[in-house]
């Protein structure tokens, strides 16, 4: 992972988004409260931010109702409170609640699509709950989305969850910032759709102004012509801001979407999950990118945010990722690697995305979970930090293909330029056992293969150059 980081003094970020308490000390067996914002990258404990939190006497809710440990999934946002030294922790509350429930508006050619006026985008790492693709969603299924806002009226999915057709009676629930409000029609809109709020209970709306977070309930559907969804209820969500402020003296973490930076103007800014930030001069971002995940290391001094440290955790543009999708054929939950194909990667339980996509789930999936020589798995790894392996950012077990003996590989491919042995992660590729034209194939070119592996070579069925 390539990590960029400025130590600073500046005092910046008026208001926090996305906020995660963690410890202040360099002693890693030192706890601290812990007020953390993130996804839930896997069970056996509950998986957050990196730290494993122990949830036993944890209360947990979902959208404010009483729930257990079995009702939370693989990339839901939750916001956990307790304490935790960095690594591992102990929750005293766990609540999730989504960022829309609603129907299927549009969908994309490319497999995005849009909920109740909200673009979504997956990757990846989206966890899929009731279908294998979005590409498989209709307009007018019932979803429920959990993940970041993109600042745009659109939402990064972390989380879907397909809830079936809608029976028109369900109450539909969408988040998001009100624009275009218009107090004489009394309409606003949250994304690319019109809400009606003429009918709607607004008691726990405040004033309502452009730039507010808000939740929006109806109970029917958008109008089928005109798409207007007509409110029965309007309340602030998070006192009108996406997200969580920190108390006096907090060391917090703030992680989120990059929707936007200006590195032109003074000072720059930078945008995530929707919120822009000045930048301090000296404070170089021209390395990050939009759609950037980070981690913004904080303290509150005086009331006022203060940033120490930020941190890449975008994975689709690191050097070197590679995909691979085979048979397990060895786990090791002492050491933390799984082999595929021969190829042995590093797991770190508390970094990776674990997700159960297989004829017949495990709510609670984690390595030890996987059964050698049988289960087909998908993992994406990135090499480790030495160079001379790889460490896994996802592993997903998967239902069986028709012919489990074949491998898929993708990554940058290696030429030897003596032998010109071709290569994919260490996994040389015999083309010639099929006759595979190698047109395109040149050093470094992100490449697909597939094949049966033996001893470390693969002999290709099929191979292509990815775009």
């Amino acid at each position: 992972m390539t990590l960029k980081t400025n130590t600073l003094t500046a005092a910046i970020l008026t208001a926090l988004i996305g906020v995660a308490g963690c410890s202040s000390s360099d002693d890693s067996s030192s706890s601290s409260a812990a007020n953390v914002s993130g996804i839930i990258t896997g069970f056996g404990s509950v998986y957050v931010d990196g730290v494993e939190f122990e949830t036993d006497g944890a209360s947990i809710t979902i959208d404010g109702v009483p729930a257990t440990e079995q009702d939370l999934h693989v990339g839901m946002l939750v916001h956990l409170e307790g304490s935790d030294d960095g690594t591992n922790g102990n929750a005293t509350s766990i609540s999730f609640e989504d960022e829309v429930e609603g129907l299927v508006t549009q969908t994309v050619a490319d497999g995005g699509l849009q909920v109740m006026g909200l673009s979504i985008t997956v990757d990846s790492s989206t966890n899929l709950d009731g279908l294998t693709d979005v590409a498989d969603l209709t307009v007018g299924q019932e979803v429920e989305i959990s993940g970041y806002p993109d600042g745009n009226g659109g939402i990064h999915a972390t989380y879907i969850e397909l809830e079936g057709s809608y029976n028109g009676t369900d109450e539909i629930e969408v988040k998001g910032t009100v624009s275009n409000l218009n107090t004489t029609a009394m309409t606003f809109t949250i994304g690319a759709m019109t809400v009606d709020y003429s009918g709607a209970d607004t008691s726990e709306a405040g004033d309502l102004a452009d730039g507010l977070y808000v939740e929006v309930k109806a109970e029917s559907a958008p109008d089928a012509t005109t798409g207007i969804l007509t409110a029965s209820k309007v309340e602030l969500e998070n006192g009108g801001s996406y997200g969580v402020d920190g108390d006096e003296g907090e060391d917090l973490e703030v992680e989120g979407m990059i929707s936007a930076i200006d590195t032109v103007s003074t000072p720059n800014t930078i945008t995530v999950n929707g919120q822009t930030f000045d930048v301090p001069e000296g404070f170089d971002i021209s390395g990050f990118a939009e759609g950037d995940m980070i981690d913004l290391d904080i303290e509150i001094v005086n009331g006022v945010a203060t940033i120490s440290e930020i941190e890449d955790e975008s994975h689709d543009d690191v050097p070197g990722k590679i995909e691979i999708e085979g048979i397990a054929s060895a786990t090791d939950t002492v050491n933390n690697t799984i082999t595929v194909a021969g190829l042995t990667i590093s797991v770190n339980p508390n970094k990776v995305i674990m997700m159960d996509h297989s004829d017949s789930p495990e709510h609670f999936f984690n390595l030890g979970s996987i059964v050698e020589g049988t289960d087909r798995v998908e993992v994406e790894a990135i090499p480790n930090e030495a160079g001379d392996g790889y460490v896994a950012i996802s592993i997903e077990r998967t239902t069986p293909s028709l012919d489990n003996t074949i491998v898929e590989l993708e990554g940058p491919l290696a030429i030897d330029t003596t032998t010109g042995d071709m290569s994919i992660a260490g996994i040389t590729l015999d083309l010639a056992t099929n006759s595979i034209p190698n047109s395109g194939l040149v050093d470094g070119a992100e490449v697909h293969a597939n094949g049966t592996v033996t001893g470390g070579v693969m002999a290709v069925t099929e191979i292509g150059v990815d775009d």
